[in-house]
C-alpha cells in the first residue's frame, strides 16, 4: 500500500460516471452544487484512501476537522497530483490544499 507523507493525501478517483452520480446525490440531498459545462471539466471527483500526517498543519487545522478522512468524497482539480500505481489500481497523491471540497 501506498503511504501519502507530510501534507500529502491518497486519493482514488472516481470514474466520470460515478463523479456525475455523487453530483446528482448531493442536488438530491439540497446541496447547491452549480458547476458549468466548464467547470464540471475542470473539477474530478473521487475517494480519500490515506491522509498525510502534516496535511492541514500549514493551514491552523487538520485533516479531521476539514473533514478530508478516509472514505470522504472529495473534490479536486482535474490536473492536480500525481499519478501513482499499486498493482493494477490507480491512484493519485495530492498535496492537500489541491482538495477543493469535500461532499458530505
Amino acid at each position: 500500500m501506498i503511504k501519502p507523507i507530510l501534507h500529502r493525501v491518497l486519493v482514488k478517483p472516481d470514474n466520470v460516471e460515478d463523479a456525475d452520480d455523487v453530483i446528482r446525490s448531493a442536488r438530491a440531498a439540497g446541496l447547491q452544487v452549480q458547476l458549468d459545462k466548464r467547470e464540471q471539466a475542470a473539477i474530478e471527483i473521487g475517494t480519500v484512501i490515506l491522509v498525510g500526517i502534516t496535511s492541514y498543519k500549514e493551514f491552523g487545522t487538520t485533516a479531521e476537522e476539514q473533514g478530508v478522512t478516509t472514505g470522504a468524497k472529495v473534490f479536486f482539480a482535474k490536473y492536480a497530483g500525481k499519478s501513482v500505481k499499486d498493482g493494477e489500481e490507480k491512484y493519485l497523491m495530492l498535496n492537500d490544499e489541491d482538495i477543493i471540497g469535500v461532499i458530505e
